[in-house]
């Protein structure tokens, strides 16, 4: 029987990574579940697994229209592809000197103001999906792309009731998480198969 597998990614995590590490290359997201499933197929010794769905969760400034439509109209329409959206919501935000106490509004190079940016919502979504689709029976296998801490309790729990949990994840970043996983998938091995021609 071919084990079922499901991948949650977490997009900025995944694609800022991807970035620093893949030297200007585009990322063919499309081809992205089957690379890492095929590698998640070696470390398994299987012959392979059927990818029953890949949840990508993603924050979103709504002035970036580019990402928005091709998260939206394109890639959320791909066969098998989910895409959780969250408003990126941008605040206007002194520093402070810890030393003096001194705060500064704005970069002293470009003058625009200093601004945090915060997303609520997108781990418990991550979460909740993970949770109530294996309790449905929806995957056997999870492979998590990501390097976010508070995934640890469920991957914890799903591990301790014998789920093999795989963590997709950077060499450099994600190992309180990794250490909780069942096993991992180094992803800067897997760039050369996922660079968009």
């Amino acid at each position: 029987m071919t084990m079922r597998a499901r991948v949650f990614i977490d997009y900025w995590n995944f694609q800022l990574n991807w970035n620093e590490h893949a030297d200007d290359a585009r990322c063919d997201w499309l081809a992205l579940p089957g690379v890492l499933l095929e590698a998640v197929s070696r470390l398994l010794r299987c012959d392979g697994l059927d990818c029953c769905g890949t949840h990508i969760y993603a924050s979103v400034d709504p002035g970036n229209e580019n990402l928005l439509s091709w998260l939206e109209t394109f890639l959320n329409r791909q066969a098998g592809f989910h895409v959780a959206m969250a408003r990126l919501i941008r605040r206007h935000r002194g520093l402070h000197c810890a030393s003096c106490g001194t705060e500064v509004d704005q970069c002293p190079e470009c003058g625009e103001p200093f601004t945090m940016s915060s997303c609520k919502g997108l781990t418990t979504t991550m979460v909740c999906d993970l949770l109530s689709l294996r309790n449905e029976d929806a995957y056997d296998v999870p492979v998590i792309v990501s390097s976010d801490s508070e995934l640890q309790p469920a991957v914890r729990h799903l591990v301790s009731r014998g789920v093999r949990v795989i963590h997709a994840g950077w060499r450099d970043s994600g190992g309180d998480l990794a250490r909780e996983a069942w096993a991992c998938v180094d992803l800067e091995q897997l760039i050369p198969d996922l660079i968009r021609a």
